[in-house]
């Protein structure tokens, strides 16, 4: 298989900013990306890097699909709905999240996922671990995952102008799957008018490990996205964009989604994520490498989430298990603006621009008093310098830095105002031009900001005066091979998180004290800094070949998110233990006919360990069972690339029963660790087979 190749500097340019290339350095390859669909889908040990016809290829629905190759990343939670993504065992909430360079910052409900958007409508997905993009990494602590959605060009066969796509999908899992896109490019304006429609009646779980192949209650969703792109070329180095991503999923489930409760109220979930975007972009002057590149963007967010008790006794009553059940009509609303400017000399490059993000967020139908207002605010102002030196082709040092400052009002009509710098720095060296070892260094801060959503109408939970801003230093160690034929990474990786805001902890600090003078004291809960640092240590590593039609890949990957000495229990907002993450993906491709076979194996070891529970200050047993789900994908385009396409995928086609290790542990995270408090977690569909025939006019 040809294979085409990536300079060197873009290694750094990846590690500090996705998008920013060094080309002009005349520097050796370190990577190899295929020019068709690869297995591989990591550029370097610390950046994963996802793209369409991947996702294409195994269908995917959930983020559970999309993330299926990479033994670091773990999704926890069965449904579209409840699914939260582990990237080395830490939240994305510690992960600066873009979609279309807007910001999706933002806990609307703890047993929901943060991340909402249909999967078929993304061009690509870069997760760059550890270090985030300078640019866009405003809030990040452990890293920055980028998303892009597709655009018109992305659709349309060479020499195509104007053209349709329409697809039609069925699913074992007694459901159905459809789409109908319209675009056309011109010379210098192209655009995309893409809607998709989905609906799940529900699923059964496997058999096996203590299942039995039985309906899953809360299982069905419906789920309706659309996508709107308009570029614009304004010139050769002048360039607009206009995008708007929506989301509406409705579903009936209890009210913690991610959990398989028996004889409790159904609640009515509606969820809506809108997205939209304005950006422009100037290019440098071809003739003028050194001028100045420009790059700005205004966006728009609002995640928004309504629930329902089916039952006016349970809105009234609170008749389920958790006592913070109740109607809620929550909005967490996004505006913000982007800048960056960069230049580009012989060995040196720079980049730096001023980033501002709004955040307000409340609850419409929680009871409001004088102390509680159920709505806050947040408001960061920042800017951020970084800049790659190249002094031989052996080397690359790079660095950067951001300043922030984050004003937050909180539900109890209190502001804080807490700010810091975020500095990174890292050396790449690159003994042959498929070879390069790196070291990285990041201490990044993170101010208060709204928190949990579902809390904002909760009065018995406060905000502690005086939160502090959280910290985490993050060291890493890479290893990267790319040759002809194999290729291998390598990272372990050390961090330490500092004051983490814990929203869910009891009304006493660590010593013991009930509240400092002048504190509102509460039964309930109170929003504070841990006294003590979270630590996780981990490894992740992979080696794959390609050759001619065929192409493997393997990986395994660990972590150890720690707090005083042990393993965490289940915590919100911040990480999830697992144990031993394995994955093989094979694939064939017989090119004369444009058929591609694929197989993935994901293998999950078991975890036993004596796990912290940071709200209750207090130990417990945890046991989480191992498991290992395998899947088959078939593509077949007979007439070549972008006309008929018909696909075939048999998800978990031994028809395992499992629950996702990073789905909750206990019924409450806060719940004392005792025999009543422990549940069983929504499991994971059982075999699940779909069939897609799409056609491109």
């Amino acid at each position: 298989m040809r294979l085409s190749y990536i300079l060197i500097a873009s290694s750094l340019a990846h590690i500090l900013h996705a998008q920013s290339t060094i080309e002009h350095k005349m520097l050796d390859p370190i990577y190899a990306q295929a020019q068709r669909e690869s297995a591989r889908e990591h550029e370097h040990a610390n950046t994963t890097t996802i793209n369409a016809q991947s996702l294409q290829s195994r269908q995917a629905t959930s983020l559970r699909d999309v993330f299926a190759l990479d033994s670091s990343v773990s999704v926890g939670g069965a449904t579209t709905t409840a699914q939260k993504v582990y990237i080395r065992g830490l939240e994305d909430r510690l992960y600066s999240v873009n979609l279309d360079n807007a910001s999706q910052y933002g806990n609307l409900f703890h047993h929901q996922g943060n991340i909402t958007i249909d999967p078929m409508m993304i061009k690509d997905i870069t997760v760059q671990k550890g270090v985030p993009d300078a640019y866009m990494g405003v809030g990040a602590l452990a890293g920055s995952m980028n998303i892009r959605t597709k655009d018109a060009r992305d659709f349309l066969r060479e020499g195509q102008k104007f053209g349709a796509l329409v697809g039609l999908g069925g699913y074992s899992n007694q459901g159905y799957r459809a789409n109908l896109a319209g675009f056309f490019a011109l010379k210098n304006t192209d655009a995309l008018l893409w809607v998709n429609w989905s609906n799940i009646l529900g699923f059964h779980a496997g058999r096996g490990n203590g299942g039995n192949g039985e309906w899953v209650t809360g299982s069905a969703n419906n789920n309706k996205s659309l996508l709107f792109k308009l570029n614009q070329q304004l010139s050769e180095q002048d360039s607009i964009s206009l995008s708007y991503n929506g989301l509406n999923e409705t579903s009936t489930a209890p009210f913690a989604t991610n959990l398989a409760e028996r004889n409790v109220t159904l609640f009515a979930h509606t969820n809506y994520n809108h997205t939209a975007t304005l950006g422009y972009t100037h290019k440098a002057d071809p003739s003028n490498p050194s001028s100045t590149q420009v790059r700005t963007n205004l966006y728009f967010n609002q995640r928004s989430i309504y629930l329902k008790p089916l039952t006016q006794e349970a809105d009234n009553n609170h008749t389920n298990d958790h006592e913070e059940v109740s109607s809620k009509n929550i909005a967490f609303n996004n505006v913000g603006y982007n800048l960056s400017l960069s230049n580009q000399f012989s060995v040196f490059d720079i980049e730096y621009g001023l980033n501002y993000q709004g955040v307000f967020v409340a609850d419409t139908a929680a009871p409001k008093d004088p102390v509680n207002r159920a709505k806050e605010s947040g408001h960061i102002y920042g800017g951020f310098v970084k800049s790659t030196y190249t002094p031989s082709e052996h080397f690359v040092l790079a660095a950067q830095s951001r300043y922030d400052v984050f004003n937050y009002f909180d539900k109890n009509n209190q502001t804080h105002l807490t700010q810091g710098f975020s500095p990174a720095a890292s050396i790449t060296y690159i003994p042959i031009s498929s070879l390069s070892f790196r070291a990285g260094y990041a201490y990044l801060t993170r101010g208060a900001m709204p928190g949990d959503a579902t809390l904002l109408g909760d009065s018995d939970v406060l905000i502690h005066k005086n939160l502090r801003p959280e910290s985490i230093q993050n060291v890493e160690l890479n290893a990267d091979y790319s040759g002809s034929i194999f290729c291998a990474r390598l990272a372990g990786y050390y961090s330490r998180l500092g004051n983490f805001i814990n929203s869910y902890a009891h009304d006493h600090d660590h010593n013991d004290h009930i509240h400092t003078p002048g504190e509102p004291h509460s039964h309930g809960g109170l929003r504070q800094n841990m006294d003590s640092a979270i630590e996780v240590f981990g490894y992740e590593g992979g080696i794959g070949a390609d050759y001619k039609g065929f192409s493997s890949y393997a990986s395994i990957a660990q972590n150890f998110p720690t707090y005083k000495g042990y393993l965490l229990q289940d915590t919100y907002e911040l990480g999830a233990v697992s144990g031993i993450i394995y994955t093989l993906s094979l694939q064939y491709e017989i090119a004369r006919y444009h058929l591609r076979f694929a197989w993935l194996s994901q293998f999950t070891q078991r975890v036993k360990y004596k796990g912290y529970d940071i709200y209750n200050d207090e130990t417990g047993f945890i046991d989480k069972a191992g498991y290992s789900v395998h899947n088959l994908y078939i593509n077949w385009e007979p007439f070549g690339a972008k006309r008929l396409a018909l696909r075939l995928s048999v998800n978990n086609i031994f028809n395992t029963f499992y629950i996702a290790q990073t789905s909750p542990f206990k019924n409450e995270a806060m719940d004392p660790l005792k025999p009543d408090s422990i549940r069983r977690a929504m499991p994971s569909p059982g075999i699940d087979a779909r069939f897609e025939v799409s056609y491109q006019f």
